[in-house]
């Protein structure tokens, strides 16, 4: 029997990165941040963007390069939390979005529009050392960023 291994995801992944023109990394709210539970609705319902930015090409090697020694241990759990992505990476070729990915730290899931493959463990420290070296954090306090923003 064969292993089965998060190899198709890091392949597919490391191909995006390839040949993509323009990858750009955001940092962003989610609409759970400031919620009103006894109205059903979000306090900020429109995204806030903490941050955005394309990665120059040094980056998207860096990117390419953690991606490529992503340990293929096949990712076999996922976690009852509630998902919410604060990170995204959009892919672009010829100025058109080819792939967007938005990533929840809190709950070791990503949800990727170019792959119905499994993701490798390795991939949420991967994702998260691109995030650093960005400037962003996989984690922040995002209530008290979203309280912030409403103060405004």
């Amino acid at each position: 029997m064969a292993v089965v291994t998060g190899l198709a995801y890091r392949d597919e992944l490391a191909g995006l990165i390839r040949r993509s023109d323009r990858i750009v990394v955001t940092e962003h709210s989610y609409l759970y941040d400031a919620y009103d539970a006894q109205a059903g609705k979000s306090l900020i319902p429109e995204e806030v963007v903490y941050g955005s930015l394309p990665l120059s090409q040094s980056q998207k090697d860096f990117f390419l390069a953690t991606v490529d020694g992503l340990d293929p241990e096949l990712q076999d759990a996922f976690a009852a939390c509630i998902y919410e992505p604060h990170h995204r990476i959009e892919f672009y070729a010829l100025d058109k979005r080819i792939s967007t990915m938005a990533i929840c730290f809190k709950c070791s899931q990503v949800r990727w529009d170019a792959t119905s493959a499994t993701p490798p463990w390795s991939l949420y420290s991967g994702l998260g050392a691109l995030m650093r070296e960005v400037g962003f954090s996989p984690e922040r306090d995002w209530a008290a960023l979203a309280e912030q923003h409403r103060g405004k």
